[in-house]
């Protein structure tokens, strides 16, 4: 029997061997028969090129064996649930065997017939070190910190199955913790403006809107966990600190196999830091324009000598201004986490984070467009609408636990609960409404409301994943359910519109507080169950088919109740039960560094959207198509992808009029988006990390016409390219690292009233307002004085470009950050 016909059958021993069997290294005895010692030498001194990608330690272990010919040897359970970065380059056997281990804590120890014996590294022993390589960093597994990499080693957002960037048949942008602290981004809007494929829209001071592929974003997960968002209310998701995350993964399109409902655009999935089995901690603090002061702490490692418990706690607390005049805003930070290893085969994770966040002068939309006479207004980017004592305060907390087992034969049980509470506290007043004189500043209005609400939202998540083996190959499958139940208990107060009664122009947030009763009581209750199968099939060593399905069931209902008896109550609500979201993806390898995709998925979207009889929309639905290819270089430390995509939607929502729980929609029907993107992320050279993308979309309804947001009334930009790279210097200049950056995007463009005083019927007409191209640029530099002490500028919008981010919120616009420093100082203990 050849040794590639030996390999090809090895799943047949699991029980026994892991790889190349230590049965093996016997029935192999022949093709080593003279000087085995003199052979192990040559064999450890000569070096092959090898192109292995990465993937599950099993499988690359055996490509690598094929390639060499080398004996391995090692019991299954030693490569359970790991990962491998896989290998690009020329390395002798050791070598080649110490870059394959990379974080998997196992080392590869030679034997005197030309063969290894890999075995756990012992608890006393550092790095391992084999020929003049020395690895004593982490290798490319899911985790990013410590890496310094900007991409991963695996993701499992896209479809439950654990898969490198290049065996997951989705674009997935990987926003990792090198590049968050490269970049300076301490907030998610800092995060995914600079996201390849993200454009960002404000609402006001306190809300942002996130697109991908021209859509809104309205899925976001923490460790998976899909989150029950309200773009009107929010509740603190688009202010939420990253801090406490380890990385961002986007899946591009629709996601509904994991989240059940959505929108196609993407899902922004956010994974916590887990606790580390050696002791390591950091304080920083930073310092930047207006009066930005932040402080961070994070501490973790083993909490018993055996290291079976382990713990890890962040902490933050910041005070800044703005560049708007009477803004103030502080946050504070707290999260905690715990990890424990019941049995060998038995991991308890149970943890809770704590943010609370607190604006005054916080704006309620932004800055009129147009003055009374259809001119257009010149407000500098300090003017804020807001009243000195405007505010939007919201506490988060999140308690979640997991247990997860490993069975027999690589299986594994997972059962997780997360349970979130949220609060908004809000009293807005906004001098925002009207079109003023152009020469006196008279004529404008105070947008004033006050707003509360407490959600509560239970998830829980049970999954059973592991291997297969059918027609002599070896399989995946996951199956799982997931149960969302989300209530908001709102107090309703209203709104009310004041006349401002002076000039705008004098406006200096000095306004009296309003009295603004409680005339009601909404309640919002929305459940979501889904049951989901998914499979990854190996029919050929090239060939890789995602099959997979789920089956959801959708509630939700909308009491408000008045407390004027006068005033009828309303009560609505949706029902939907055994919706199917199939999905299927194809991957084909062209070679090992290549691979060409596809994948489709249904879209279902139940809303609250209502018409101008007060009758909820229909669910969205439509479809998601994708292909590309995909490639990994360097044993996955770059990754590269080109993806076209076609989403087709109908009864999307587009905002007509009204004011937010009352504004009236109308069902846009044949709403089509179309494009393509291309990302490269990852290392390219030691020392030098890049990130860029270039996305093109196209959206249109089935009459050939613009869809505008829901809220925002805007386009997003047909055209996004973000580029930010760093290089750690050689030499002398060692301790320095540099880097930069450039964020364009193309026009885009909102409906804004526009008056007219010769209009005596209709006092004027809408109109476009365009907010032209334009780029952006940041840079950065770091110098490491010592093993501890480390120091980071970065600098924000350097050229200090004017430009809108927002447009169409009740007719106002709002303007981007300018220019700004920052400089970050960090001990490393």
């Amino acid at each position: 029997m050849s040794r590639n016909a030996f390999t090809r059958t090895r799943f047949a021993l699991r029980p026994l061997a892991l790889a190349l069997p230590a049965a093996f290294l016997s029935f192999s005895a022949p093709l080593a028969q003279a000087d085995t010692t003199g052979a192990s030498e040559q064999s450890s001194h000569r070096t092959r090129h090898y192109s292995i990608a990465a993937g599950p330690l099993a499988s690359v272990l055996n490509r690598f064996a094929e390639q060499s010919g080398v004996f391995l040897a090692g019991h299954n359970d030693l490569a359970a649930g790991k990962r491998s970065p896989g290998l690009d380059g020329d390395y002798t056997d050791s070598q080649a065997l110490q870059r394959l281990l990379q974080g998997s804590g196992l080392q590869a120890s030679p034997q005197g017939n030309g063969g290894y014996v890999l075995q756990a590294v012992p608890a006393s022993q550092g790095a391992l070190e084999l020929d003049a390589t020395n690895i004593s960093g982490q290798g490319l597994g899911a985790t990013t910190e410590d890496t310094h990499s900007y991409t991963t080693g695996s993701t499992s957002s896209a479809t439950g199955l654990s898969l490198s960037l290049r065996e997951t048949p989705q674009s997935v942008t990987v926003i990792t913790r090198q590049q968050m602290d490269d970049q300076g981004s301490t907030s998610i809007a800092d995060t995914l403006r600079r996201a390849p494929g993200i454009s960002v829209q404000n609402y006001d001071s306190e809300r942002w809107e996130f697109s991908s592929r021209g859509l809104p974003i309205t899925n976001f997960q923490y460790d998976g966990v899909n989150t029950d968002y309200d773009g009107v209310y929010d509740y603190g998701t688009t202010s939420t600190d990253m801090a406490t995350f380890d990385r961002v993964e986007i899946i591009k399109g629709a996601t509904g196999l994991m989240t059940g409902s959505g929108d196609p655009s993407a899902t922004v999935n956010l994974i916590r830091k887990r606790p580390t089995k050696e002791f390591k901690a950091s304080i920083a603090g930073t310092v930047g324009s207006w009066d930005n002061y932040r402080s961070e702490g994070d501490i973790s490692g083993p909490l018993t000598e055996s290291g079976n418990v382990r713990g890890r706690f962040v902490g933050v607390y910041q005070d800044r201004s703005a560049y708007m005049d009477h803004y103030q805003n502080t946050k504070d930070i707290a999260y905690g986490i715990l990890e424990a290893d019941l049995t060998p085969d038995t991991l308890l994770t149970f943890g809770m984070d704590q943010q609370n966040t607190r604006s005054r002068g916080a704006s309620w939309t932004g800055f009129p467009m147009y003055f009374s006479d259809g001119s257009r207004t010149n407000f500098s980017r300090s003017f804020n609408p807001a009243t000195d004592w405007s505010r939007r305060d919201f506490t988060n907390q999140t308690i979640f636990a997991s247990v997860q087992q490993r069975l027999a034969n690589d299986w594994t049980l997972k059962v997780s609960y997360d349970r979130k509470h949220r609060q908004h506290d809000t009293l807005l007043g906004s001098a925002s409404g009207g079109n003023p004189d152009p020469v006196t500043g008279n004529g404008m209005f105070m947008y004033m409301g006050k707003f509360k609400g407490d959600q509560v939202q239970d998830n829980i998540d049970i999954n059973l994943t592991g291997p297969f083996s059918l027609f002599g190959r070896e399989h995946e499958l996951i199956a799982g359910f997931m149960s969302m139940n989300a209530r908001q208990d709102i107090p309703v107060h209203g709104s009310v519109y004041p006349a401002l009664n002076s000039s705008v122009f004098d406006w200096r947030g000095e306004f009296p507080k309003p009295d603004i009763p409680r005339i009601g009581d909404n309640d919002i209750v929305q459940r979501q169950t889904g049951a989901y199968l998914a499979t990854r099939l190996k029919p050929t060593d090239d060939l890789s088919v995602i099959l997979g399905g789920r089956v959801s069931d959708f509630k939700g209902s909308d009491h408000l109740d008045y407390n004027d008896p006068n005033t009828p109550d309303v009560r609505d609500g949706y029902r939907q039960t055994g919706v199917v979201t199939p999905y299927a993806g194809l991957i084909y390898d062209l070679n090992d560094t290549y691979s060409l995709y596809t994948s489709y998925t249904s879209i279902y979207q139940p809303q609250m959207s209502k018409d101008a009889a007060r009758q909820l929309l229909d669910p969205v639905e439509g479809d998601s198509y994708e292909a590309g290819i995909k490639a990994e270089y360097f044993g996955g430390r770059l990754n590269a992808s080109f993806a076209v995509f076609r989403i087709e939607q109908d009864n999307v929502a587009q905002y007509i009029s009204g004011f937010e729980t009352e504004s009236v929609y109308s069902a846009v029907q044949g709403a089509t988006t179309k494009g393509f993107e291309f990302e490269l992320a990852g290392e390219v050279m030691e020392g030098w990390n890049l990130s860029a993308g270039y996305t093109y979309n196209h959206t249109r309804d089935a009459k050939g016409d613009y869809v505008y947001g829901s809220v925002l009334q805007t386009t997003a930009p047909e055209q996004v390219v973000r580029v930010f790279s760093t290089y750690r210097l050689p030499g002398a200049w060692e301790n320095l690292t540099v880097g930069g950056g450039v964020n364009w995007q193309s026009e885009f463009f909102g409906n804004v009233f526009q008056p007219n005083p010769s209009d005596t019927v209709n006092f004027g007409q809408y109109s476009r307002i365009t907010q032209d191209s334009y780029y952006l640029v940041d840079l950065m530099a770091r110098y490491r004085f010592n093993d501890h002490l480390s120091a980071t500028v970065n600098v924000k919008n350097l050229f200090d470009k004017t430009y809108y981010t927002g447009l169409g919120n009740f007719g106002t616009g709002f303007y981007g950050e300018p220019r700004s420093l920052q400089l970050t100082t960090k001990w490393d203990f």
